[in-house]
């Protein structure tokens, strides 16, 4: 009899661990692999109709997601993952630019690694963090348990790369970002069993422009139209590698365990002449090809394949995924976020509330704010485009305005540089429908007059709250760091 009892409470016990397992693993926060990748055009995609060149990985991910085609990012680099990591706009965080310490997220600001390990996950970032590379604004010190970075998040180095394990300094032999997939994949097999947020900034395909010969010598074989090969050859790294990424989730078994999104960071550079989606604009331009970005986000078994129109931004990222992670009523350090959590949207087309995307190229010379606060900006509602793409009135001036006006003798990223950074006409603000003339051909101002008013008055209203803190920002860096 005690024997049978004994065989009787096992048979209960397991049977209660075993519930209590399913139970743990059905409320299991998802995994999160986010993919940004630097300087990767809209265009520069086979998925996206690019005519000479092939990315068969990420068009596997693009045929396996939820892809929103029309997101918005900023125009350049560090504002756009200052955006993402803390879900408002970046000049709410203090960031107008990309270099001297003005790329520096402010410390008050939450990050997005900080809220989810609030949650509890465990936290990883690999490749190019470019929100402050010393003291308090390391990565390190910003919420991510594991970091593989560049010292000074440079781009150079990528054939023998010089990389930061954790703050350590390790010489590598292979190419930079296969070693950045490298340390991404070992993290995840290492935290697979409980949840994590794996961060994968690359910095391929940003400038300079190297790659291994024998890829180069592969693109320009197969692909003889896709020129600079090295720049396609650099997108072909980061594709096999995202292939890679993709297969070895499968063979863990942790595809319907994880949520994998791939982003771009600005709009197009070396590719757009290439093809670039039909969009006028590319990397630092405030029309519609320099702020539209890939995004792809991938759920197998949870979120249904398709394209979604609705205009989104980098903004809804931290919302999203701190809404997917369960950690929407965690208390963020700052005021509520600009962007909107895509959860439903992604799940089954929920609806979006009406909002207004308001975009700003920055890059102007410290403390000039005020001058700058119609140059090269933009507010996005709907199909609409509101956008003034115009210089300062100072001729002598040294931030943006020197660098995008039409008559720029340098090449730069384009052999089309007056279609690309042209001047809105008559020094005015433009209304352009996007989707029915990504070329921003046709100006529909004096036919929108009450559109025209309704988006100015809200770009205005918007600038107000934000020029105080970009002023503050400006202030309290030293002499040396006004933008050469």
């Amino acid at each position: 009899m005690p024997a049978l009892l004994f065989m009787l409470i096992l048979i209960v016990v397991n049977a209660t661990r075993a519930a209590t397992a399913a139970t743990d693993d059905a409320a299991r926060r998802p995994n999160i692999v986010l993919v940004l990748v630097d300087d990767l055009g809209y265009g520069d995609l086979s998925c996206h109709g690019n005519p000479v060149f092939k990315t068969p990985h990420i068009d596997r991910l693009h045929g396996e997601s939820v892809r929103l085609t029309d997101f918005c990012v900023s125009a350049t680099c560090a504002p756009t993952r200052a955006a993402l990591m803390t879900g408002r706009h970046e000049f709410r965080s203090g960031v107008v630019d990309t270099i001297g310490g003005r790329e520096r997220l402010s410390l008050d600001a939450l990050t997005l690694p900080e809220r989810l390990r609030q949650a509890g996950y465990v936290t990883g970032l690999f490749g190019k963090w470019h929100l402050g590379a010393t003291g308090r604004w390391r990565p390190e010190q910003r919420g991510f348990d594991r970091v593989v970075t560049a010292p000074g998040d440079t781009q150079h180095n990528a054939l023998a790369p010089t990389l930061l394990h954790d703050g350590e300094i390790r010489q590598h032999t292979t190419y930079r970002e296969d070693v950045l997939f490298d340390e991404a994949i070992a993290f995840i097999e290492k935290e697979k069993d409980r949840p994590f947020f794996c961060m994968i900034p690359t910095y391929a395909p940003h400038a300079p422009l190297v790659a291994h010969e024998s890829l180069i010598a592969d693109v320009s074989r197969t692909f003889p139209e896709a020129k600079p090969a090295a720049f396609y050859a650099m997108i072909a790294a980061v594709d096999n590698n995202i292939g890679r990424l993709l297969r070895r989730l499968g063979d863990m078994r942790l595809d319907e365990q994880t949520i994998v999104i791939l982003i771009s960071d600005n709009g197009g550079t070396y590719g757009v002449d290439r093809w670039n989606a039909d969009m006028r604009g590319c990397k630092g331009a405030a029309w519609h090809g320099g702020t539209r970005a890939v995004s792809f986000w991938r759920w197998p078994g949870k979120w249904r394949p398709r394209d979604v129109s609705t205009l989104t931004a980098h903004v809804d990222v931290m919302p999203t995924l701190s809404a997917l992670a369960g950690c929407e009523n965690t208390q963020p350090k700052q005021q509520s976020f600009d962007g909107v959590s895509l959860r439903d949207c992604l799940a089954h087309d929920g609806n979006l509330p009406l909002r207004h995307v308001f975009q700003h190229v920055g890059r102007w010379p410290r403390g000039q704010a005020l001058r700058h606060a119609e140059c090269f900006c933009g507010v996005r509602d709907g199909p609409f485009l509101l956008v003034r793409a115009t210089p300062c009135d100072d001729p002598e001036c040294r931030g943006i305005c020197r660098g995008t006006v039409p008559w720029r003798q340098e090449k730069g990223y384009t052999g089309d540089f007056p279609f690309h950074y042209a001047l809105t006409p008559g020094r005015d603000w433009a209304l352009y429908d996007i989707h029915a003339d990504p070329a921003c051909r046709h100006n529909l101002a004096a036919q929108q007059l009450g559109v025209v008013e309704k988006l100015k008055s809200a770009y205005s209203a918007w600038w107000q709250e934000v020029a105080p803190i970009v002023n503050a920002a400006d202030a309290a860096l030293p002499d040396h760091s006004t933008r050469p």
